[in-house]
């Protein structure tokens, strides 16, 4: 059903209702929700998984669903006091545009909330977003998460999202005019429980411990692994009777470079998977058990980045094997290899930078990165002598 509707997905640049209509059917928009509130609480390993089998059929749709999902998730796993005011109906959608580039001011009963936040992943088919805001203190400005009514007047969606590449994701422009957001729907981010007293609360689910930082990067890497999955299986299987034009072989499969090709592509997708796999790991396993350091947070940043470079260069690698004819526009590998092309760059997942923060956690030296100031301690075998 995605590869039936990818080419609308990427014309309307959203999901496609019958797409939606199947995905809310299906129940996978709850697929983290915790087991205490009903959902199947499922892992992080899960989400991923799902995203991007998802994204070999339609990579804007499985980029949209999975920030959807996830953030839903996150929804519901807040208290009671939180989830009655945001589930009126138990079906509504949550995305998150998480830069705190709107302003609040105090007002009788919670803030006044203004800003403009950018990529609003899945916005047209949410009810509420997630957005990081600047509250106006005594001390100056502290940043929180505030939910915000997409349904009130005060809210808008701006269609400024006109790409190359994603369109499918509706990334738009999120818009608050002097929104009123009651108290009781600002996360404040300096005043959750610290990492070390959540692996002592009890009742608590794994996804309750899945330390931020890591989190959205390994979120949107999902849909680029099924996008390189989708490429591959492509290629290979149009080989044996796609013609090399000009050469002496019966068909690509004839020719062992086009066939090494192939193969070293197909190890850059598999070598992608297990480091998204030893990342999730992280927060799935090794967090239920003890508090994340920095260094093990720069590692699966660096992680991300650089399975976000394996897939791009295993995506050109195959459009190299498919030739020209591959880049028809009506060749579905060209929109898979634009999609691929354009995730794989998005900013918080830059490769070079991402590789250069572990190399700093290795080293010893500062953060590169405002997510995450700490990044220490290094590993023992990298301490000066």
């Amino acid at each position: 059903m995605l590869q039936d509707h990818a080419e609308a997905c990427e014309r309307e640049r959203r999901i496609v209702p019958p797409v939606m209509e199947a995905l809310r059917a299906s129940g996978l928009f709850h697929i983290t929700a915790p087991k205490r509130v009903g959902g199947p609480g499922h892992r992080l390993t899960t989400h991923i998984e799902t995203v991007a089998e998802l994204g070999k059929g339609c990579v804007g749709t499985a980029w949209a669903y999975g920030l959807l999902s996830g953030i839903t998730g996150t929804a519901l796993a807040l208290p009671p006091v939180m989830t009655e005011r945001l589930f009126r109906t138990g079906d509504e959608l949550f995305c998150s545009a998480s830069a705190p580039s709107g302003k609040a001011v105090a007002a009788p009963g919670g803030y006044r909330v203004s800003g403009r936040w950018g990529y609003g992943s899945g916005c047209l088919h949410a009810a509420w977003a997630l957005n990081g805001v600047m509250v106006e203190t005594d001390g100056g400005a502290e940043p929180v998460m505030a939910f915000l009514d997409l349904r009130d007047v005060a809210c808008s969606i701006e269609d400024n999202w006109h790409v190359a590449g994603m369109a499918g994701s509706g990334s738009n422009m999120i818009v608050a005019q002097d929104l009123f957001v009651p108290e009781e729907l600002i996360l404040w981010t300096a005043r959750k429980p610290s990492a070390e007293a959540l692996l002592t609360m009890e009742g608590l689910e794994p996804r309750d411990r899945w330390p931020m930082e890591p989190l959205f990067p390994l979120g949107v890497l999902a849909p680029m692994l099924g996008a390189a999955t989708a490429l591959l299986e492509g290629v290979v299987q149009a080989m044996p009777r796609r013609q090399v034009v000009g050469w002496h072989y019966a068909g690509q499969s004839g020719s062992e470079a086009l066939i090494g090709a192939a193969g070293r592509a197909a190890m850059e997708i598999d070598s992608a998977w297990l480091h998204v796999r030893r990342a999730a790991a992280m927060l799935d396993e090794t967090a239920q058990q003890r508090v994340l350091t920095g260094y093990d947070k720069a590692q699966a940043q660096a992680d991300c980045g650089y399975a976000m470079e394996l897939l791009r260069t295993a995506g050109n690698r195959l459009m190299d094997v498919a030739g020209p004819g591959a880049f028809a526009l009506s060749s579905p590998l060209q929109r898979l290899w634009r999609d691929l092309s354009v995730g794989t760059r998005h900013n918080a997942l830059n490769g070079q930078l991402s590789l250069e923060l572990y190399g700093r956690a290795i080293m010893g030296l500062p953060s590169n990165i405002a997510l995450l100031p700490d990044i220490q301690p290094a590993p023992a075998w990298a301490e000066p002598k």
